[in-house]
């Protein structure tokens, strides 16, 4: 009796190694992903922690780091602590990625936005007025800031999408006491109100203090092709928005975005350009 054998069998690539997927990661803390089978390359973005804002006298603290596998693989650096006179913030390790707004040299109360895919994020408004800076390559805008009774309130910067790189956050203006415009459909900084000053938009806005400095934007990084063995475990570590000063003598000031990381494999996807959420 004939054996039927259908010739294509013996030349398809079984459908596990064109397999499709992706992890993400946006809650601040250590995790461990384990490779699927079949999957030997996989392409990472990394957003830090933007930092925290200040309220005088007291200090702030700085975003985490995020990453994945280590720090020298790729990397978004988180954003520093509220500290005039830094035009950037958070670096970044990687293919390519962008860095974090910071606050300018005449110091600003609002925050710095997140680092973008092949540009840097936006400055806060600074005290004299003008407008925030814009993001470059998909990243943040820094905040606005509202000046009453004496006291400058900040707002915080905008944030950073994981899905690859989009629009870049606009310029908040002289009359706007609006949060940063995020980058890449992130989401957008808090504002500046009366009694109040703004978080950071997520991912790694910098947030926003009174009175003086804001905190910088968390950085952006991101890296294709890193080789990976199916089944074995790899770390990924998600940084913290910093913490803005808590009992200041006009109150505190805002937290910082977290941070977060993206995994994805397939063939043809990789970062800056051709990562959509699927």
């Amino acid at each position: 009796m004939p054996i039927n054998i259908n010739p294509r069998s013996f030349f398809e690539v079984p459908s596990i190694y064109s397999v499709e997927g992706q992890a993400e990661y946006t809650t601040p803390g250590t995790y461990s992903w384990t490779a699927p089978p079949g999957v030997t390359s996989v392409s990472v973005v990394a957003i830090g922690g933007g930092g925290g804002g200040v309220a005088n006298p007291v200090p702030a603290s700085a975003g985490g780091d995020s990453y994945f596998i280590n720090t020298s693989t790729v990397r978004g650096g988180g954003g520093s602590w509220g500290t005039s006179g830094f035009v950037t913030s958070g670096t970044f390790t990687g293919d390519g990625g962008g860095l974090g707004g910071g606050v300018a040299a005449s110091q600003s109360p609002a925050g710095g936005g997140a680092g973008g895919y092949s540009g840097n994020g936006g400055q806060g408004m600074s005290f004299s007025g003008g407008s925030s800076g814009a993001g470059s390559g998909g990243g943040g805008s820094g905040g606005g800031q509202l000046f009453t009774g004496g006291i400058y309130y900040g707002a915080g910067g905008g944030g950073v999408g994981i899905y690859g790189q989009g629009a870049s956050g606009s310029a908040i203006t002289s009359s706007g006491s609006s949060g940063g415009n995020s980058g890449s459909n992130g989401t957008n900084g808090g504002p500046a109100i009366l009694g109040n000053v703004g978080n950071g938009g997520l991912f790694g806005g910098g947030g926003a203090g009174y009175n003086t400095s804001g905190g910088g934007g968390g950085g952006l990084g991101w890296k294709n092709n890193i080789a990976v063995t199916p089944g074995e475990s790899y770390t990924v570590v998600v940084g913290a928005g910093g913490t803005g000063s808590i009992g200041g003598t006009i109150g505190n000031g805002a937290n910082g975005g977290g941070g977060a990381v993206r995994i994805i494999w397939g063939a043809g996807r990789s970062y800056p350009n051709n990562a959509p959420n699927v």
